[in-house]
């Protein structure tokens, strides 16, 4: 009979930096691109080529910045939104194959529903329904 592998080391981090840097530092990295590098006023604005005259407001004409309601967009908030509630509907609802996974350290197994392609046709159906091409 084969043993059991050994107990993981529960403190191991030596991942979380990597992860915390593309979780965090590359989006930010995509907006400080997206403002300072436009069609506007190409790349860099001229104002941060003088240190010396900095200042927030001839940045923000020089970027062309609308402020913070230019980042967002209601309709694609409430779209994404929409599209999460009828996912977990439809997980719900579909019919599943109920699996049991293999035996865990602990000793109990955990349930396992799949309905992955019931639950993309349904989507594509409904969004050709409701978007015909």
């Amino acid at each position: 009979m084969c043993e059991p592998p050994p107990a993981r080391n529960t403190t191991d981090t030596s991942h979380s930096p990597g992860a915390f840097v593309i979780s965090f530092g590359l989006p930010v990295l995509v907006y400080v691109f997206t403002f300072l590098c436009n069609d506007i006023s190409g790349c860099p604005a001229p104002i941060l080529l003088s240190p010396s005259a900095f200042s927030l407001d001839q940045l923000k004409r020089e970027v062309g910045w609308t402020g913070v309601e230019g980042l967002l967009n209601t309709n694609a908030i409430l779209g994404t939104l929409g599209y999460y509630l009828l996912s977990l509907t439809l997980h719900a609802f579909l019919p599943a194959t109920n699996v049991q996974g293999t035996e865990l350290r602990s000793g109990g197994k955990l349930d396992y529903r799949f309905n992955g392609a019931y639950l993309m046709h349904t989507q594509h159906t409904l969004s050709n329904a409701v978007h015909p091409v």
